[in-house]
């Protein structure tokens, strides 16, 4: 099929990695996502980026608001992320789509530059093709938005990438100067990840406790920090007890939780937005601050069944899954 795609990002990183056809270390959460859809479309359709949405650190919000009037590309197809979405124009000769892993409470917030945005997102969404989510709560939220036609594609990886050897557990640990205290990973390093709660629900239980980022946005906590290239990351997870996620936002799905079920490992978290949905049918624990510790101790004393019962759930979302899923919705688009 020859139909013609143009994906509209507002994230040069994402028009970069399409360009490389590669991923790079700095790609975190949707924008991976996002990657792997653009590479999935490719394998069977003409596809390219929408320069036009691509804002550049140095142009003002106000110039991309105003370019991105008049931003309709010609194409059969056309993705919309979410700020495309709300402030690009809509080319009615083509099939649209927006894809919304979350939607920030500040978009709906106290400044006007936020409120503006929100109300511009609401009035758009319900005039698009398709709405495409990573949950079950999302999908619900974009019906209540007035979204008519609203489709689930859920976050997916490369299943073979998460291994690691005891040979190589135990270099990491002594790379880093590790104890061997169980460790716990609290992710990433920022307040509204919920790093400071967990903290102080933990501090004085005899784990090693770690946070990772590419940048330390907690470094008032007395937490180890690091910053790990990806292979590193999965042989912390697969090194950790549990891993603990008490996002404070209304987490899409939640990434990193689901990539400590592909190393086995149990998770703990928040349960908040689309988190609940993957927490609970891969059989994790949703904890409150007050009860974190109590859930803590108990899974570092029972290892890692539940983590093992999480895998099971989630090998199922695996890249022949997530391709077939995003190549064979644009062909139903194009022929309804």
């Amino acid at each position: 099929m020859s139909a013609k795609i143009v994906w509209q990002t507002k994230a040069p990183i994402v028009a970069e990695n399409f360009l490389q056809k590669r991923i790079t270390s700095v790609t975190k959460g949707g924008n991976t996502y996002n990657h792997y859809a653009l590479m999935a479309l490719s394998e069977q359709f003409d596809v390219s980026i929408d320069k036009n949405t691509v804002k550049n650190s140095n142009q003002s919000f106000l110039n991309y608001f105003i370019r991105n009037q008049f931003a309709a590309p010609n194409a059969d197809v056309t993705i919309k992320e979410i700020y495309p979405a709300a402030i690009s124009k809509i080319n009615k000769r083509s099939k649209n789509i927006a894809i919304i892993h979350h939607i920030d409470e500040q978009f709906s917030g106290q400044t006007f530059a936020h409120k503006m945005f929100f109300k511009m997102l609401a009035k758009k969404l319900p005039e698009m093709n398709l709405v495409v989510v990573v949950s079950e709560y999302w999908r619900e939220q974009m019906q209540k938005m007035g979204c008519k036609n609203v489709q689930i594609i859920y976050n997916s990886f490369n299943l073979s990438e998460y291994n690691s050897t005891e040979n190589e557990i135990a270099l990491f640990r002594k790379k880093y100067g590790l104890s061997e205290r169980p460790i716990v990973y609290i992710g990433n390093a920022h307040r509204q990840k919920g790093v400071f709660d967990v903290y102080n629900s933990l501090k004085d239980l005899n784990v090693e406790l770690i946070m990772t980022g590419a940048k330390n946005k907690a470094t008032e906590l007395p937490v180890r920090f690091l910053s790990l290239e990806k292979k590193e990351f999965i042989t912390l997870l697969h090194a950790s007890s549990v891993v603990v996620l008490m996002s404070k936002l209304c987490e899409g799905w939640n990434r990193v939780a689901h990539e400590a079920l592909l190393c086995q490992t149990p998770v703990i978290g928040s349960g908040i937005g689309g988190m609940n949905e993957l927490l609970t049918k891969s059989g994790q624990i949703i904890s409150t601050n007050e009860n974190l510790r109590e859930h803590v101790s108990e899974i570092i004393l029972t290892g890692k069944k539940n983590g093992q019962t999480g895998y099971a759930f989630v090998k199922q979302f695996d890249m022949n899954y997530f391709n077939n899923a995003w190549q064979t919705t644009i062909k139903n688009l194009l022929v309804n």
